[in-house]
């Protein structure tokens, strides 16, 4: 059965991983760009984990995974060495309500990680359904390279241009047709002062036209 892709806002609830090796680093690491509330549970925790839980950026218990761990979570990611382990947390997660995901084990998931090209607010994530997270990998790399780091700076601007767009045009097929327009520009064309190189070109210009038009007919029949 086909996936059904989303992405989840897990700031305020509660996430516990556990496990504190690389695989549990990385796992750490990917939910810290949404989550605020993040446990590990582990004896033993890498470098990098340590200094989190130092810095106040994640809670840390030092013991072995013990039944009643996943109680009051929303989120359980089980990353240990153990497949045993990984499962039994796997099975207490589900019974307590919680989504759970047993890492490089996809009978024991509700859920995969996906490859994620991450610029900001602008992701594109890449699932094979577990079947290749290698192929899943490759195909991250690529689109890292056809999305580069400009496209961060460049959603937040768009965002910004359809918050001034919705202010300044009524709600209609034509303010749809140029949001679609703004967003077939490239950002590498965008100069500091948001205007398309060559003059008076381009969607920003038939933008500006646009509104320009929609404010006359306004006017025109007030």
């Amino acid at each position: 059965m086909s996936l059904y892709p989303i992405f989840l806002k897990l700031e305020d609830h509660k996430v516990l991983i556990v496990g504190g090796g690389l695989i549990a680093e990385q796992k750490v690491e990917a939910v810290l760009r949404s989550a605020t509330d993040v446990t590990v549970v582990s004896p033993q925790i890498t470098p990098r984990l340590r200094l989190w839980a130092h810095q106040g950026r994640i809670k840390y218990i030092g013991l072995n995974f013990r039944p009643g761990m996943t109680r009051g979570y929303f989120l359980v990611i089980a990353a240990t060495d153990s497949d045993e382990t990984n499962r039994a947390v796997y099975r207490e997660a589900r019974e307590s309500g919680a989504l759970a995901n047993a890492v490089d084990d996809p009978a024991y998931c509700d859920f995969y990680a996906p490859a994620v090209v991450s610029r900001g607010d602008f992701q594109i994530a890449i699932s094979t359904g577990g079947n290749s997270p290698a192929l899943s990998q490759q195909v991250r790399k690529q689109l890292e390279q056809d999305f580069g780091p400009e496209y961060e700076s460049w959603t937040a601007w768009l965002g910004r241009m359809r918050d001034v767009m919705r202010k300044v045009l009524p709600r209609s097929n034509r303010r749809k047709e140029l949001l679609m327009l703004l967003a077939l520009c490239k950002p590498k064309r965008l100069s500091k002062q948001n205007q398309i190189p060559g003059g008076n070109h381009g969607p920003l210009e038939k933008i500006r036209a646009g509104s320009q038009t929609e404010t006359r007919v306004e006017r025109a029949s007030a």
